[in-house]
């Protein structure tokens, strides 16, 4: 009966010792960097730019800011631009301290300049001496940069006449990698054939995209 009683006192011991064993290896679990998906981002006014943490702890807070709303749901920040305009450096801390920074820059909308222009993750000037050019094509306008690889296609159902356009498209094509996105909303405002321009915007649920070019 004692041998019994022994054998039990051991196998208690070693079971607590697992246990202890176990809690501390959940203790040591190490924390983890806080990075983003990207550290710079340009937004147009009233519209919305998202960042990502990639790796971090969770708990995630944005420091004061003056040019933007911040919405942060999960691991998705977004930043919504006011009316204010301007560059700033904002931090993104994680429920340990730690801390990315985020060059933010608010510019005013595509629409209110004459400017040939493309915007949608960001802003590239159209009809400059920057190795991007447009072709169109109909139902269809194509940004190509060839030195960096990379093309926009935005493209639509219909006619090339103001109105807004069903079935539209965004195709964004890189050196490694192909994107198709199916938008919510594209419309032709404007075929100004006084200034030689065309006006696009286009939606992607809350994002919005413009497109300033250069009639054919």
């Amino acid at each position: 009966m004692k041998y019994r009683i022994d054998i039990r006192f051991i196998m208690l011991l070693l079971l607590c010792g697992s246990v202890v064993a176990a809690c501390e290896k959940e203790k040591a679990v190490p924390l983890q960097a806080l990075e983003l998906d990207k550290n710079s981002i340009e937004i147009l006014e009233s519209y919305t730019s998202t960042v990502e943490v990639i790796s971090g702890n969770g708990d995630y807070t944005v420091s004061e800011t003056s040019l933007v709303e911040v919405e942060i749901v999960g691991n998705t920040i977004t930043f919504t631009a006011t009316e204010n305009y301007g560059e700033e450096r904002l931090f993104i801390m994680d429920g340990t301290g730690r801390k990315a920074a985020v060059d933010v820059k608010v510019i005013p909308a595509v629409l209110s300049a004459d400017d040939p222009r493309f915007y949608w993750d960001g802003l590239i000037a159209l009809e400059q001496a920057n190795q991007w050019s447009t072709t169109i094509m109909g139902n269809k306008v194509a940004m190509t940069n060839v030195t960096e690889k990379k093309q926009f296609v935005l493209s639509w159902n219909g006619e090339f006449a103001v109105g807004v356009k069903p079935r539209a498209t965004l195709r964004i094509i890189g050196e490694e990698n192909k994107q198709e996105i199916s938008l919510t909303k594209l419309e032709i405002l404007t075929i100004d054939r006084s200034k030689n321009l065309c006006t696009i915007v286009f939606y992607k649920e809350k994002q919005k995209g413009e497109l300033v070019f250069v009639l054919p």
